[in-house]
This record gives structure tokens, C-alpha cells and sequence, in this order.
């Protein structure tokens, strides 16, 4: 673009447009001070450091500090190449194996959760990147975009959309290169699962992602395209949203085929009351004893089992790993004895050792989380 402008005769604002006119990504806050630094200089040495920056502009620096605030996007920062450039992740970040080791080197800050993220804290840091998804965090995204900071915000809608924030993460931390193989490498992954369920006969899938409030992946769910990739029919998928709310009744009606509960290390859960209502997640028993559960296909045949939601909720390089795990566990045989579980279990082995006696067919999935209420 041409500037017709006289740089001797620009304000500093003009400058400052300027400039973010040309690295639209650069941190807002960052450019200004560094404008109003040398705003009064000499008109020389003025125009002279201006070109600098914008010739070599805070967004083509070479480290970054990024904050992440889900785990989605702390894998993916990883696999674009730039573990090193994070500055905080939550307590919930596990993956790869290489974050929750530099948590506890101190290398790398905690800044709370999901929900109950430390903002203070975060200021204190001068992130240049701030991460944020989901409807949840969409005010913690607000607060930080007023501060002039720079925030990509996932909503996870879909998967396209998904593909396209880790391609605008690539480009503001210099790594568009990596984030286009990264989104080629998924879409290679997901293929695969595809073509190996794609003349499956199609089976009634009701996930539920909560037990208490009973919501299930909707129409705005990238989750919904994965289930359904791999030989699933989710029932209430066709309802607008990311998680609407549904009704037992509502279930018992559908009938559904196979019956998908979250399961994450140290859940715990079901509350029914209390101050935890809501929290941690639920178990086959539980949902086998609900009124009109016997009327269930899924409860009838054995197929209610858990599926680990943190590699089946994590919109990142995880993707072809949740479609696995769709898979198997949709297309597993059923049990009974699955039926007996009537205590979450605590970690991976605690469900094995209650499974291995019983269990002709292991496809039940099973692990971490992201998340407390809505996992």
C-alpha cells in the first residue's frame, strides 16, 4: 500500500495507525508505549525509528509470551514448535507430557482452571498472546482484548473453525508454516477414520456431557462432526448450540444405541445436591437406575461406558485421537458387568482393575479432562 502522507507532517496517532495498519496482529498496548516514547524525539531520528518499527514490528519478534488458558490450545502452541514461548497454562494442561513437567520445574506459571482464571495474575506476566475458548471464557476474552491485549478466542463451532484459529495462532507467533502442517496432519488423521467408518450401519449415540444438567453436543459442536464421522448418530445434534440441554424423558424417548459418560482422573462425583452439584461426573449404575433406563437399548445391551474426555474434548492436534476413540467406543461390544460400576473410579487403573475380570472386549476409553462442570 502506498502512504501518500508526509511522515513530517503525521501526528502520532497517524503513526500508530500506521503501523497497526501493517502488523494488524501486533499487541495494541505494546506499539503505543513504544510510539510514545519517541513521539518527541527529534523529527529525524523520529521518522528514522518509526521506519524501524515498522520495517521490524513487534510481530515478526522471535520469542513470545503466551498464556494459555485451555488445553486445546496449549497442545497446540506445543506442536507449532513454541513450548518455550509459554509463559502460564491452567492445571488442567496435561498434554504433552512436557507441560505438566515444567509446572513442576516452575517453569511454567498456573493461572487457575477453566473457570476460575486468575486475571491479575495474567497481567502480571505481559503476555503478548492470550488464549482463550468456548462460550465460557468469552468475558475472560473480553476483559483482556480491552486491556489492549492480544486474545485468539476459540469457540469451537466446528472443525473448519477450529482449523482457522490455529492458522491465526500460527501467523500472530510466526509459525504460519507449522500451523498449516499441523492442520494438514489432522485432516490426514481424520481421513483415515472416515473412509474406515464410512459404510458402517449408523448407531444412536446420546453423550452426555453432564449428568445433572444433561447436555449433549448440538449443532455448533465440533464434537458432533467427529461422532458422526465415525459411524454415529447423536441424537439431539440437530439443536442449535455447542451444548444444548436436553431431558431424561427426552433420552428414554430416543432410545439410544449406546450411552457415552466423560471420565477424568480424580472426578470424582455424582452430586446431586450440595454446592457441588453438577461436579465431576457420573457411572453406568447410576444411569442404568434411572426411571425408564431398562427401556434403554444401551442400558438393555451393556453399552454404557466412559470415554476419556480429554483427548475426545481437546479441539486441537488431539482431533484424530477423539475420532479413535468415538469409534471404538461407539462400535464396541456390549457388557453387562459394565452396568456394576457404581463409584467413578479414581484413575485409569482403578477402572482397569474393576474391568479386567469382566470385560471380553477393553474399548472402553478413559482419562483426564479439561474441564469441572461441563466435561
Amino acid at each position: 500500500m502506498v502512504i501518500k502522507k508526509d511522515l513530517t507532517k503525521m501526528e502520532g496517532n497517524d503513526y500508530l495507525l500506521m503501523g497497526c495498519w501493517y502488523n494488524p496482529s501486533i499487541n495494541i498496548r505494546k506499539i503505543s508505549e513504544t510510539v510514545m516514547k519517541i513521539i518527541n524525539r527529534p523529527k529525524p531520528l523520529f521518522i528514522f525509528l518509526l521506519l524501524l518499527l515498522i520495517i521490524h514490528p513487534l510481530s515478526a519478534q522471535d520469542n513470545f509470551r503466551i498464556v494459555s488458558c485451555t488445553p486445546n490450545w496449549t497442545h497446540s502452541v506445543a506442536a507449532l514448535g513454541s513450548t518455550d514461548d509459554l509463559v502460564a497454562v491452567t492445571r488442567y494442561c496435561i498434554f504433552p507430557d512436557s507441560i505438566p513437567n515444567l509446572v513442576k520445574k516452575g517453569t511454567l506459571e498456573t493461572i487457575g482452571g477453566f473457570v476460575d482464571i486468575n486475571k491479575s495474575k495474567i497481567m502480571k506476566l505481559n503476555p503478548d498472546v492470550i488464549l482463550t475458548s468456548s462460550g465460557i471464557q468469552e468475558k475472560l476474552r473480553d476483559y483482556f482484548v480491552d486491556q489492549g491485549i492480544k486474545v485468539i478466542h476459540m469457540d469451537l463451532i466446528s472443525l473448519e473453525e477450529v482449523y482457522s484459529k490455529i492458522l491465526e495462532l500460527g501467523i500472530a507467533i510466526n509459525k504460519e508454516r507449522n500451523a498449516k502442517q499441523l492442520i494438514t496432519n489432522i485432516r490426514d488423521g481424520l481421513q483415515q477414520f472416515r473412509l474406515q467408518y464410512k459404510d458402517v450401519p449408523k448407531i444412536k449415540v446420546y453423550y452426555e456431557i453432564n449428568y445433572f444438567y444433561k447436555c449433549v453436543p448440538g449443532k455448533n459442536d465440533y464434537m458432533t462432526e467427529i461422532i458422526k464421522m465415525v459411524g454415529g448418530d447423536p441424537i439431539f445434534s440437530d439443536r442449535p448450540g455447542v451444548a444444548p440441554r436436553v431431558t431424561w424423558e427426552e433420552v428414554v424417548e430416543a432410545n439410544p444405541d449406546v450411552i457415552l459418560l466423560p471420565l477424568w482422573e480424580n472426578a470424582g462425583g455424582p452430586y446431586f445436591e450440595g454446592k457441588r452439584v453438577g461436579y465431576g461426573t457420573t457411572t453406568p449404575y447410576e444411569v442404568a437406575h434411572r426411571e425408564g433406563a431398562q427401556k434403554i437399548n444401551a442400558v438393555k445391551n451393556g453399552k454404557v461406558r466412559y470415554i476419556n474426555s480429554a483427548k475426545t474434548k481437546q479441539a486441537g492436534p488431539q482431533i484424530p485421537t477423539a475420532a479413535d476413540l468415538f469409534g471404538k467406543a461407539i462400535h464396541a461390544d456390549g457388557d453387562l458387568e459394565l452396568l456394576k460400576i457404581d463409584k467413578v473410579p479414581e484413575n485409569m487403573e482403578t477402572l482397569i482393575s474393576f474391568l479386567v475380570p469382566f470385560i471380553n472386549s477393553i474399548n472402553v476409553c478413559y482419562s483426564h479432562t479439561v474441564g469441572t462442570v461441563s466435561n
